[in-house]
């Protein structure tokens, strides 16, 4: 069945430059009835890794994405709204912010491959 016909199923919304406005004015409203908000974020990956010694593996996993995030810009943003019973509001609840992106950009292409956590 599709996600617009079922009932609290998520329904998502691409933002580009040429709908940011237009998509920004439906959250301004959403976020009135919908104030809690998940946030999920992308990047283009993995190009460094932290140098030292580390306290534990999870502490390795957070300095290597810290590195990453520090160094690398985001391509993409999700935010999806809920109440508090976590229910979602009907049609769009999911906006997925799509951030220009350029493989050749100085912060596409990291000569170093390690950091210093």
């Amino acid at each position: 069945m599709p996600a617009a016909l079922v009932e609290n199923s998520q329904v998502i919304c691409e933002v580009w430059a040429s709908n940011l406005e237009e998509e920004m004015r439906k959250i301004r409203e959403i976020v009135l009835s919908y104030s809690y908000i998940a946030m999920d974020t992308e990047f283009p990956g993995v190009v460094v890794r932290p140098i030292g010694e580390f306290r534990s593996s999870i502490d390795y996993q957070y300095q290597l994405l810290r590195c990453n995030v520090d160094l690398l810009k985001i391509i993409q943003l999700g935010l999806t709204f809920t109440n508090e019973k976590g229910e979602y509001p009907s049609g769009i609840n999911t906006w997925q912010f799509n951030f220009k992106f350029n493989l050749t950009s100085k912060k596409g292409k990291v000569n170093n491959d390690t950091c210093v956590a």
